[in-house]
């Protein structure tokens, strides 16, 4: 996780400065889009934040699966539990292997 962190960290810098950069050297530079011309340097961070918005609410998304899947699972072990409790209530027990007996024959 720490990786991750300094991953986020590393890129999210690096687009900054990039942002920065452009803003500096190029302000002019602009893509056209239906709303008017908009700036490089604007939308460069943009779309980087938008990235992190919907890997946050995949990543949301993912933890919420993996608790359902946990609380199911913990759920099938609660009920073994419940009936290895009921088996042990009724004392059933394994019928006994003689040892020198076999059991092919």
């Amino acid at each position: 996780m720490a990786l991750v962190n300094w991953l986020l960290l590393v890129s999210g810098l690096l687009v900054a400065g990039t942002g920065l950069y452009l803003y500096g050297t190029y302000p002019f530079l602009a893509l056209p889009t239906p709303w008017g011309p908009w700036p490089l340097y604007l939308l460069l961070p943009g779309a980087f934040l938008l990235g992190l918005g919907v890997g946050g609410l995949y990543a949301l998304g993912l933890a919420w699966a993996g608790r359902r899947e946990r609380a199911a699972a913990w759920r099938r072990v609660r009920a073994l539990e419940r009936e290895v409790a009921e088996l042990k209530k009724a004392r059933i027990e394994e019928i006994p292997r003689i040892p020198d007996r076999d059991l092919e024959a």
